[in-house]
């Protein structure tokens, strides 16, 4: 009788999930009908039948008329920053710099930290494209310290409150940065390594003041059928946040963290190397090159066609690049460099190609990619590089892009197909909160090559679209690979991990104008709901 009780209490804990179709985004690009999951693990794909025999399930989760997918990875964003933000001023979409400012004193009523901040500030998107001044801000907030971000964070908006408290020098020359001025005068905005220098001196704002936003950012996550990200840059406080929420079982999430460069983070890797658990894994560094092309940041060869006499900001000293990658290519780490205008990504990917060994596995890293010349394309190939491309960057940046550019095309622009010809892989993501979270919204530019918002009247450079089949890899396993997590993650294959989302379209095959509004039904890490419609 022991034996009996014995053996029903060691059942496995087996559940057979149908579906209209299951995408399993493996290397052949399999489709199923059924799909087996014992405590968190994949068991069988395949067929209804064979699973009903071979792995006889203890629960049985049907959904007929809906697909399923790998579980989604969003390969560039910032997660923490998403979140916080969700507590902070909100000025995306803001119509001009009065708007902003309206939102931000609107805001203000109920503010209780010292200073007030905000981010998503675009004066690309306002009618006179310029950037905004110090003096609306003064005006209404003559004693109260503000800092804005724009979109991209590669810009800040600050008031003259904010000076002072900070005891700024506007009128110091800072490498790979800068202090707007017109007429001589500071005019509010601070760029790239300006805008650090303000942003490091902020006072920390304690958990407390945003717990509730990351529990909004996470659930926003789930929703969106993301189950895996790459956070593009974290602190070591940030880890130690991260690592505690996930023990406590508040940050259901697998976390991919790229170490911000510094000189204390390096001494970490030193002293402890890699960081791998079920749900973080740390085993990366990311570093800036330049700017943003929204702020004019992005290192060009040549001049801005709107600004001419200006290439861009050089954040970084080559030969300190250089060393920075020698250094954690002996710590066997990766190495995620910001390159977005062609002179970065030229001196990315040739510094690449020269200090990783040829037939070395790297997976060294070019975050964004955004604008890489036919010639320096081909490094790719060469070596274990992998573009990391954001879609909706292509679509948001349309209307402009040639402003600045003059041909974005004839200058390797977005020209997502010509890498992935020589990269073989490709990871997407969505850079949120620079560009919104939706994964949907990055499948339907990635494809398409418009904005869901349906702003575009054509497709921008549409014939480097990618097929849906290279999309969704590149959203679930070429992103997994980019993470080092192939083998666990980002495909739905026995012995790995049940990730997975269901949806109530086929995203593969449906309509394309329908692909935004395509929903998420249900998300799974590790074999356990954690999102329902």
């Amino acid at each position: 009788m022991s034996q009996i009780v014995l053996i029903a209490q060691n059942q496995p804990n087996r559940t057979l999930f149908s579906a209209e179709k299951i995408y399993t985004a493996d290397t052949a690009f399999t489709t199923a009908k059924a799909m087996v999951i014992e405590n968190g693990i994949i068991l069988y794909v395949g067929d209804v039948k064979t699973a009903d025999s071979l792995y006889p399930a203890t629960t049985k989760m049907e959904f007929p008329g809906k697909f399923i997918y790998p579980g989604l990875i969003d390969a560039h964003c910032h997660f923490l920053a998403y979140s916080k933000g969700l507590t902070e001023v909100d000025l995306v979409g803001t119509k001009s710099e009065a708007d902003a400012v309206k939102r931000a004193k609107k805001f203000a009523k109920n503010n209780t930290l010292p200073w007030l901040i905000g981010r998503g500030w675009d004066q690309n998107d306002w009618t006179n494209k310029s950037f905004p001044s110090m003096a609306l801000l003064n005006k209404a907030f003559p004693n109260t310290p503000v800092c804005f971000s724009r979109i991209d964070g590669h810009a800040v908006w600050i008031n003259d409150a904010a000076v002072k408290v900070l005891n700024l020098n506007t009128n110091a020359t800072i490498p790979g940065g800068e202090f707007v001025k017109v007429n001589g005068q500071f005019h509010g905005i601070c760029i790239d390594n300006a805008a650090d220098l303000v942003k490091s001196q902020l006072p920390k704002v304690p958990f407390s003041a945003w717990e509730k936003g990351l529990a909004t950012g996470l659930k926003n996550c789930h929703a969106q059928g993301l189950t895996q990200i790459a956070e593009a840059g974290i602190s070591l406080d940030d880890i130690a946040l991260i690592r505690d929420l996930q023990s406590q079982g508040k940050l259901n999430l697998r976390i991919y963290g790229m170490l911000s460069l510094s000189e204390e983070n390096l001494g970490y890797i030193s002293r402890n190397g890699m960081i791998y658990s079920d749900l973080f894994t740390m085993r990366s560094v990311k570093m800036y090159l330049d700017g943003a092309l929204g702020s004019r940041g992005a290192l060009l060869k040549g001049d801005y066609c709107d600004q001419l006499g200006h290439k861009g900001l050089q954040i970084m000293d080559v030969g300190k690049f250089e060393m920075y990658q020698q250094y954690l290519l002996n710590k066997g780490f990766q190495v995620c460099v910001h390159a977005i205008g062609d002179s970065a990504n030229a001196i990315a990917l040739r510094t690449f190609q020269k200090n990783i060994p040829q037939g070395y596995d790297a997976r060294w890293r070019i975050e964004h990619a955004q604008i890489v010349s036919g010639k320096d394309q081909k490094i790719f190939a060469t070596r274990s590089i992998i573009p990391s491309v954001q879609p909706t960057h292509a679509t948001s940046d349309a209307p402009w892009a040639d402003e600045r550019l003059c041909s974005t095309a004839a200058k390797g622009g977005y020209a997502y197909q010509n890498l992935l010809s020589q990269a073989r892989v490709m990871a997407l993501g969505t850079d949120f909160p620079v560009e919104g979270i939706s994964p949907m919204n990055t499948f339907y530019a990635a494809t398409q090559r418009m904005d869901a918002a349906g702003k575009l009247e054509r497709p921008f450079i549409g014939e480097q679209a990618l097929s849906r089949k290279q999309a969704l890899w590149g959203m679930t396993l070429w992103a997994a690979y980019a993470n080092f997590d192939e083998t666990r993650t980002g495909s739905l294959e026995p012995s790995k991990m049940a990730d997975f989302i269901v949806m109530d379209n086929d995203i593969m095959t449906v309509d394309a104008t329908k692909i935004p509004k395509a929903k998420v039904w249900h998300t799974y890490i590790g074999g356990k709901v954690v999102y329902q419609r």
